[in-house]
């Protein structure tokens, strides 16, 4: 569960590397679900929220194989 910065905006990175796809799902204060390619490519998704923790998670679409990384990165005002 990555810590944000209060009041500050983050960039966040998601890559599935293999085939089939994933469901992402980020808890926000609207939560996000989206369905992500296993293509190598990166989903990026600028986060503006004011909580203090994000909870990401991942479930495979039946069939898929592979892996997801993740990264947060601060973005500059």
């Amino acid at each position: 569960m990555p810590e944000l910065t209060r009041g500050r905006s983050h960039a966040l990175a998601v890559v599935c590397a293999e085939k089939g796809k994933i469901i992402l799902s980020m808890a926000l204060k609207n939560p996000v679900r989206r369905t992500v390619a296993c293509d190598g490519v990166p989903l990026r998704r600028r986060i503006t929220a004011a909580a203090a923790k994000m909870k990401i998670d991942t479930e495979a679409v039946p069939g898929a194989t592979g892996m997801v990384a993740w990264r947060m990165d601060k973005v500059d005002k």
